[in-house]
């Protein structure tokens, strides 16, 4: 038995013997064949970006995870197996390498992995010598003990070509070249001081004995850094790249996680052809990944010949501009594509240890940065083949995300910050994100507007948007199909919203401002308003491909396509849009008239105003408009290039009893039988109509209307009218009496009546405004008072009224120059009224000299000295310069304590009289806005000039001589060099005053804001002014420069029904995996209230400024402290001249 049994071992031992000498694969290890899954196409050129794993790679993976780590089937290859916790001398695989033939002889090097490193040799039988165990029949290996011949562990690599150690690894991954075997790749750190990357490759002759060796070499590898130190990366390399980091950004933290990875090849931009490699190109250095806040760093350090460091070379991304991610569980290779929009992408091929590490990485950051993109979004980034994660997102403590996402998004696209702010006061839909104009007056680049489209992507905390005023000319006809990597949206955040095919390949071939509209209305489904006026002006205009009639074509408005699509679809809870001032085409036009057709009552708010409509396409929408008059809240056409029937209108309008804002300015034509519509209903049933703004400028409105609307206004529904604009409407003075006996006393109202004959028939009115019958805000603008003695009744009324709050009479005075008697008047006026807070008294600049105030202006400002309540106050086109004395300006300017705006432009300054004023202006340190007109200083230059001239007693057409042009020069030189010396000295009294926190207090009214023009003034004082507002809710601004400096990081935005909370800087180190909740809008409530918040007491410590106190302001300040912004969607239309 006993013979048997040696018989049988000696026998199973030979076989394997040969089995090893001849390397070839045995029946027992075939492995079985499993079907990849196909990934789904992306469209022609595309496919050789993202990196298939081979078959034979995911069989590994099933193999790997169905089997035990210890081998205990012999290999075909002669590869031996035993525990894997033996000690340095255990052989865990041992083998032949594909053999080389040469001309003189064939060599076949071996190679042997131990658990502690893994080694080369020339042939088997120098392995045999180090490790006797390589010779002993494989079944015999178990039982064997460590070999007693090696004396130390340093001993084990002493007869190896070459020795890894496998804690200094640092990728093993397929060979991707073009040698006719299957090779292996292993990359190891040097032990040398320059700690560069060294690299072997180990080919095989089968793929098979490829794949085995390759898993066999990952686990060891894998197994000694669970028992060892790692370190990750050395000190100095992490020292580098944390001062680049700072250097370049010094707000951010300097944090970051960095892994050793190798470049399987060069850094490539897709598509282009890049040359030949060069040979050798990662030799001598080392490759390092770094993620820092936003970004990831591919870092190569080099040492030179002599040891000595070079400075390392980086190529940076942005982590948003992530396009792909291409990888295997169970392979260490992965691709990454980057691409900036409108350009091509970039691609970097790594393989690391750290795969899985980095690959988790950059799925967290891409977690944080865009917290409310939904699931599916990252499954079209992330491809991993066998790997499956949940994603929790963060919570929503910086509105949904926002602002790390466009700070993310910013960064990876190298743009500078942009302005933007929060709107929770006066808004239908709150909050409204507003994207603010750049305050240098340029437009936003390309990306700077896709950074701030795709932060608000999916974002579920914002109702309403918008971009009023922002230029979209970077992006419009723009298209980014070519080389696009990012999915088109098709499908909302919770996926309950969907385009159809159809609609899909539209929006998939169509430009990029498309698919960013589509993005931002179907992703979110929170969105209810979006205010895209004066993003597209001016007309685009194409070549035609006609040769024989090359001309430009007009291609139509940008923004029109993707709200017709989404509207047509059905599929977006956006039912109000505002296209303001956007050229539209015959094209546009016909398709909103189809779109309003086909879906009736799908629309609450259509405005059109200047939007360049001729008569034609004007009749052509207002069919469609008809069609949606049932479900209207807001309707503007104003100030196109044609008119309305009056008739036409009133048939849509008698039916639109839901309206809130009406906005026809002189958009209306012709005379009608009746009123234009009946803002009451007659049926019990029916709802009642709650106008809130009415503009009906430029119509000459026919008595019936008017009756009409004076029997709303006696209604209680009419409590809710905010604004009545009737600017040129021919309205006299008994309707105008008529109207303020409707409104009654200190109604919160504004009322525009200017450009009307309000002498005619009755001058009544003027007697209710001394009665105190007027609104809180009036206009009175382009009077033309025939007689001074009524102008001087009007002044007389306002010293006496104690309702009017603001106050406009621009172009409005006596039929000539002002008298004593009238200079007096308005004197009294200035002194004795206690109410007003805003007055403009400018003169409109196209009228005659004759129709200024005249030169006692100056004198008559002196009341000034003695009024308390006058915060805003605007003199512009009144001549003031030409009285030469200004001194009492001057005093008032020194000693008047309430003011804090102050406009005196455009008044024909000499540099003498400017110098005064500045200096007056030293003295008050209140006043924070002071605009100074380039007109001014143009007219002192030009008035020097005629000085001149008329000293040498020069007629203005005769030139000068060479030596005369020297001295005016020179003299013209001296007056520019003292006029910006008086300039620079304004502008530090008024940064001064901007400084004091009295000042940074101010109770202004939000019209009043809005009315108010200084482009001086600083973002930050536009944030930190309390604006007193009517209704609830706060307002927030926002700079994405704010953003990166951290100054934004504890504020809170104060709602019930979204809470703010206090936002901090994130670390990638830190776990902030919560959930993020969506908080829906009530049905029944347009916007909550937030809670007051009480103002600091008023009885501050003078402010000493040298031997002069400044005493802070003695009004109380109530009311709730919010930021300034004025009111949205008012609008009044003045007719000048």
């Amino acid at each position: 038995m006993r013979a048997l049994r040696s018989l049988s071992i000696s026998s199973q031992t030979s076989q394997l013997s040969n089995a090893s000498d001849t390397d070839l694969a045995s029946p027992l290890s075939e492995r079985r064949r499993s079907t990849l899954r196909k990934l789904n196409p992306y469209g022609k050129g595309k496919e050789d970006l993202v990196r298939r794993p081979s078959k034979a790679s995911s069989e590994d993976y099933n193999e790997c995870t169905s089997n035990s780590t210890r081998p205990t089937t012999p290999s075909g290859s002669g590869s031996q197996g035993t525990s894997i916790s033996g000690d340095a001398s255990t052989v865990l695989k041992s083998g032949p390498l594909q053999e080389e033939t040469s001309l003189l002889k064939n060599k076949r090097e071996y190679v042997v992995l131990t658990p502690v490193g893994l080694y080369k040799f020339k042939n088997r039988s120098a392995a045999t010598e180090q490790f006797p165990q390589v010779s002993v029949p494989t079944s015999a290996i178990e039982a064997l003990s460590p070999v007693n011949s090696v004396a130390s562990f340093k001993d084990l690599g002493a007869g190896a070509e070459v020795h890894i150690p496998l804690e200094k690894v640092v990728s093993v991954f397929r060979d991707e070249g073009t040698k006719p075997c299957f090779g292996i790749e292993v990359w190891w750190k040097d032990s040398s001081p320059a700690s560069a990357f060294t690299s072997i490759e180990l080919n095989f002759a089968l793929p098979g004995d490829r794949d085995d060796w390759l898993k066999e070499i990952q686990h060891a590898v894998k197994q000694r850094m669970r028992v060892t130190l790692e370190e990750r990366t050395p000190s100095d390399v992490e020292i580098d790249l944390v001062q680049i980091l700072e250097a370049k950004y010094p707000q951010q933290g300097a944090h970051l996680d960095i892994f050793p990875v190798v470049p399987r090849r060069p850094y490539t931009r897709l598509m282009v052809n890049s040359g030949e490699v060069k040979r050798g190109w990662r030799e001598g250095s080392s490759f390092y990944l770094a993620f820092s806040k936003n970004t990831c760093l591919l870092a190569q350090f080099t040492r030179s010949p002599s040891g000595q460091r070079i400075n390392p070379s980086i190529v940076q991304f942005g982590l948003a501009a992530l396009s792909k991610v291409s990888a295997s569980r169970n392979d260490e290779r992965f691709d990454l594509i980057f691409r900036l929009p409108l350009d091509r992408p970039s691609k970097l091929e790594l393989s690391s240890r750290h795969q899985r590490n980095v690959l988790s990485r950059f799925f967290r950051a891409d977690t944080f940065l865009k917290p409310a993109w939904p699931l599916w979004t990252r499954r079209e980034i992330f491809v991993i083949e066998g790997e499956s994660q949940k994603i929790p997102l963060p919570e929503g403590d910086d509105y949904g995300g926002f602002k790390r996402t466009l700070e993310a998004f910013l960064e990876a696209y190298h743009s500078a910050s942009v302005e933007w702010k929060v709107n929770w006061r006066d808004v239908k839909h709150a909050p409204e994100f507003q994207l603010l104009p750049p305050p240098s007056g340029k437009e936003y680049t390309a990306y700077q507007l896709l950074a701030v489209f795709r932060a608000l992507r999916f974002n579920d905390f914002f109702k309403s948007l918008s971009f009023r005023g922002v230029s979209f000319e970077a992006l419009s006809h723009v298209f980014d199909n070519t080389y696009r990597f990012e999915p088109t949206v098709w499908l909302s955040r919770t996926g309950k919203r969907s385009l159809t095919r159809d609609e899909f390949e539209v929006a998939e071939k169509s430009s990029i401002l498309f698919q960013e509209v589509v993005a931002m209305l179907l992703g979110s489904e929170s969105i209810r308003h979006v205010d895209f006026s004066d993003v597209l002006p001016k007309a685009s205009r194409r070549p035609t491909t006609e040769v024989s009639t090359p001309s430009l074509i007009f291609q139509g408005c940008d923004i029109v396509p993707p709200i017709i699509l989404l509207v047509r679809s059905l599929q977006t809870r956006c039912k109000s849009v505002v296209l303001n001032g956007n050229a539209l085409d015959a094209t546009d036009i016909s398709e909103l008239y189809q779109t309003f057709q086909s879906h009736p009552d799908c629309m609450k708010g259509l405005s059109f105003s200047r939007c360049q409509l001729d008569e034609m396409a004007n009749i052509t929408l207002w069919e469609g408009i008809h069609e949606q008059r049932h479900s209207l809240e807001t309707l503007e056409l104003s100030n196109n290039l044609s008119c309305l029937e009056a008739g036409r209108v009133s048939q849509t309008l008698r039916e639109s009893s839901k309206l809130r804002r009406l906005d026809m300015a002189y958009c209306l034509k012709g005379h009608m039988d009746g009123p234009l519509f009946r803002p009451w209903n007659t049926s019990p049933y029916s709802d009642a109509w709650r106008l809130e703004e009415v503009n009906l400028s430029g119509w000459k409105i026919n008595f019936d209307t008017i009756t009409a609307f004076l029997r709303y206004m006696e209604s209680e529904e009419s409590n809710s009218l905010r604004q009545l604009a009737l600017n040129h409407c021919g309205i006299s003075g008994e309707v105008a009496t008529a109207i303020f006996c409707r409104i009654g006393k200190g109604r919160d109202i504004h009322l525009h009546l200017n450009s009307n004959p309000l002498e005619d028939g009755s001058t009544d009115w003027i007697d209710l405004i001394h009665g105190n019958e007027a609104p809180k805000r009036l206009h009175l603008d382009m009077i033309q008072f025939r007689h001074e003695s009524n102008f001087n009744k009007l002044l007389t009324a306002l010293s006496h009224n104690s309702t009017i709050e603001y106050l406009s009479l621009v172009g409005t005075g006596p039929p000539d120059r002002a008298t004593p008697a009238t200079s007096e008047l308005l004197s009294k006026f200035l002194e004795s009224n206690t109410t007003l807070q805003f007055l403009d008294l400018s003169g409109y600049s196209g009228k005659l000299e004759d129709a200024h105030l005249g030169w006692g202006l100056s004198g008559a400002l002196g009341g000034l000295k003695q009024n308390s309540t006058l915060r805003q106050l605007r003199i512009r086109n009144h001549d003031i310069g030409a009285a030469e004395d200004i001194t009492e300006l001057c005093r008032v300017i020194a000693a008047n304590s309430s003011l804090a705006m102050l406009d005196i432009q455009s008044n024909n300054f000499d540099h003498h009289q400017f110098s005064k004023l500045v200096h007056a202006l030293s003295h008050n340190g209140h006043i924070v806005s002071f605009p100074i007109s380039q007109t001014d200083r143009d007219y002192a230059l030009e008035k020097e000039r005629q000085l001149f001239r008329k000293q040498l007693k020069k007629a203005p057409h005769k030139a000068l001589s060479k030596s005369e042009e020297a001295r005016l020069d020179g003299l013209l030189k001296w007056l520019r060099d003292h006029w910006d010396t008086e300039v620079k000295k304004a502008t530090e009294t008024l940064k001064r005053n901007r400084d004091y926190l009295t000042n940074q207090m101010l109770d202004l009214d939000a019209e009043c804001w809005k009315a108010w023009e200084d482009d001086s003034l600083p973002a930050s004082l536009r944030s930190s002014l309390s604006v007193r507002q009517r209704g609830k809710g706060t307002e927030t601004t926002r700079s994405s420069a704010a953003l990166q400096s951290g100054l934004f990081d504890t504020d809170t935005a104060e709602s019930p029904t979204q809470p703010g909370v206090p936002g901090r800087h994130f670390s990638y180190a830190e776990s902030n995996m919560k959930t993020y909740t969506i908080e829906e809008e009530s049905s029944t409530s347009d916007s909550t209230p937030s809670p007051a918040i009480e103002s600091p007491d008023s009885d501050a410590t003078p402010v000493e400024e040298g031997r002069r106190a400044i005493l802070p302001r003695t009004n109380p300040m109530e009311g709730q402290q919010i930021l300034g912004r004025a009111r949205t969607g008012s609008f009044t239309m003045n007719m000048m001249g």
